[in-house]
């Protein structure tokens, strides 16, 4: 194998071991619940379950067609760091919403013309959905904002 088609290779493979990672550290050290009253490791096992999953579906259709490589836009990879950075430094300190806020901000600069004001759109919007799914609706023990 040529090392173009292994770089092809490597995302999917990534993943997959991500998610097999996932699973199996829900099973192995989380309390999995019941199918009413789910866990907290029921979702990290549902997560990196379908991660796997979906890597597998891809290496395999990869393997069968390799995908063209590209090269690596340094914008957006600056800026998917930026969100995953922001996110986990600060949830503790703000709370769970101002860092989703802030990372769906911070990501959306990878998408080449997505203004600042859609951005801003977007993070509100998805600070607001992951307040109404999870604080809201599944009643997760998140910090919403901090100091509120």
């Amino acid at each position: 194998m040529h090392n173009g088609k292994l770089i092809t290779h490597l995302g999917p493979l990534i993943m997959l071991v991500a998610g097999l990672t996932f699973a199996f550290g829900a099973v192995a050290s989380l309390d999995l619940g019941s199918f009413r009253r789910m866990g907290p490791g029921a979702f990290p096992l549902l997560v990196g379950a379908l991660l796997a999953v979906l890597a597998a579906i891809g290496l395999v259709q990869n393997l069968r067609a390799p995908m063209a490589t590209e090269k690596a836009d340094p914008i957006a990879v600056l800026g998917v760091v930026a969100g995953v950075s922001a996110f986990a430094f600060l949830t503790p300190l703000l709370g769970v919403l101002p860092a989703t806020a802030v990372a769906v901000f911070a990501t959306g600069s990878a998408i080449p013309g997505f203004r600042w004001p859609l951005r801003a759109a977007l993070a509100v919007g998805v600070a607001i959905g992951v307040w109404l799914i999870f604080v809201r609706g599944l009643g997760m023990p998140f910090v919403a904002i901090r100091g509120i």
